[in-house]
């Protein structure tokens, strides 16, 4: 969802601000030419440029039109907040080198997050974050690719997956409707999340793990997250905590509040939340800057499963151990 997304945000906006030059030109040019009078001519006014926007769901259009609006109106300074910035390599960093040299760029990385800010005139600016926002799809689409190659060779099935929406009218979407209803929000979408080859790796990886306990947990992810996580699973990249006060790996939440606390809201419209099935077995306390679970006793090689913060927060280091099964769509009240 992210790289379509993202493309056709990035495809439209480039086009609106090179084609409104070229439509004024235009539109100059037949004016000089015309034989209309001056009242005609008021009455023949081109209709103001704009941008429309098309998709498959209420939801996606409103992100789309609040990434736009929140990228045409920086007042030259825009901040991309996203973890796959640290996948940027020499060839990425060339390419920024490279972009408008009255434009900064400064890039930051506290507590677990990524964030890429930059300066300049507002045009350059927009064109300068449209570009970066372009390489983050790239990169992206490539990591999305390797990751769908690895899952193909270990579940030996074809990767695919589909979101199937459940039903207003349904018990099911009654009961976690007064869930998130609780926490002041409201639940305006529930699917449920297939994909074979996720649950055989997950199935495998349970065995390995001596068929660990698991929970029901909660995540709080980006829209532009949930088809990628579908597609190829959990990442330590889509959803880092506000902090990472438990080690630096996979967060989940046994409740909506818990949730909320993990996650802090950005001001956004509507909030994304994806239910897993968590391993997490044999847990201990975390604590900040660990990469891996410590180890059970003397052995290095023998680690616990998981570790936790409290009762109502757990984190893994490896994806396999989550399997996403349902996506929530909300809108706070």
């Amino acid at each position: 969802m992210l790289c379509e997304v993202s493309h056709r945000k990035e495809k439209k906006s480039v086009f609106s601000l090179q084609a409104f030059e070229k439509q004024m030109v235009t539109l100059q040019q037949k004016a000089s030419h015309s034989s209309f009078t001056q009242d005609e001519s008021r009455e023949r006014k081109p209709a103001t440029p704009q941008i429309t926007l098309t998709g498959y769901s209420d939801e996606t259009i409103k992100e789309a039109e609040r990434w736009i609006s929140g990228l045409l109106n920086s007042s030259g300074t825009i901040t991309i907040r996203n973890n796959f910035i640290l996948h940027f390599g020499q060839r990425e960093f060339l390419e920024l080198s490279g972009l408008n040299k009255n434009v900064s760029i400064e890039e930051t990385f506290r507590k677990g997050h990524a964030e890429m800010n930059l300066m300049g005139t507002p045009e350059d600016t927009v064109l300068a974050g449209l570009h970066v926002e372009a390489m983050l799809c790239n990169i992206q689409k490539e990591f999305i690719k390797e990751e769908a190659s690895s899952l193909g060779l270990m579940s030996t099935k074809n990767v695919s997956f589909r979101r199937k929406r459940v039903d207003h009218s349904s018990p099911v979407f009654s009961d976690r409707y007064c869930e998130f209803k609780k926490e002041g929000l409201w639940l305006v979408k529930m699917e449920t999340v297939e994909n074979p080859s996720l649950e055989t790796v997950f199935k495998l990886k349970k065995k390995q793990l001596n068929d660990c306990t698991s929970k029901h947990m909660l995540q709080r992810i980006p829209a532009q997250f949930c088809d990628v996580v579908s597609h190829i699973g959990f990442h330590v990249e889509y959803a880092p905590p506000a902090d990472p006060a438990y080690g630096e790996g996979i967060y989940f939440a046994g409740t909506v509040a818990a949730a909320m606390k993990v996650w802090e809201k950005q001001n956004e419209e509507y909030l994304y939340f994806v239910e897993a099935e968590v391993l997490t077995g044999n847990s201990a306390p975390g604590k900040p800057g660990l990469i891996l679970p410590p180890s059970r006793g003397s052995d290095p090689f023998k680690m616990y499963d998981s570790v936790h913060g409290g009762v109502n927060v757990s984190v893994i280091f490896s994806g396999y151990q989550a399997m996403p099964k349902c996506i929530f769509t909300c809108k706070m009240q």
